[in-house]
């Protein structure tokens, strides 16, 4: 969608029908000058009542698509961040399965520290509740995202 501007746009037409208006009245219906402020008050109000409501419905136009405009790009970064978030599931999927791998290569190991085989399930299980907390979110901007990861209080 493109940015108009529609406020300047209908002041313009606005404009225009007040001159066509002038000229009509001089050529159609052969006044003897050409006014451009009307000297018959009953002209006068109805440009005046033309011209506003042009000009009114331009503002409300120019409004009402910004608004739209607005709208539709809270949509795209919307789409945008359940894209990413949709590749990084895919992404931290591979990882933990990988490091699945790893533990149960490690338990093989009669050597190998369980200590340290605990710290990988812990960490894969926080990762894995992080991603879950990234994927309920529903107002999609920085400060919930950043609270969503960190835990109260902690940052």
């Amino acid at each position: 969608m493109t940015k108009s501007n529609y406020k300047l746009i209908s002041t313009v037409i606005a404009l225009i029908f007040w001159l066509i208006d002038s000229a009509a009245h001089k050529f159609l219906f052969n006044e003897a000058t050409f006014e451009i402020f009307p000297s018959d008050t009953h002209d006068l109000w109805m440009r005046v009542v033309i011209f506003i409501l042009i000009t009114s419905f331009g503002f409300f136009v120019d409004y009402h698509s910004r608004k739209i405009l607005e709208q539709t790009k809270e949509l795209e970064r919307s789409e945008i961040y359940k894209a990413t978030l949709r590749a990084s599931h895919h992404i931290l999927n591979n990882l933990l399965n990988q490091m699945e791998y790893f533990k149960i290569e490690a338990k093989n190991c009669h050597d190998f520290n369980r200590e340290t085989l605990e710290f990988l399930d812990q960490a894969s299980g926080e990762a894995i509740e992080l991603i879950e907390k990234l994927s309920t979110i529903t107002e999609i901007n920085t400060e919930v995202i950043e609270k969503s990861i960190h835990p109260t209080g902690k940052k």
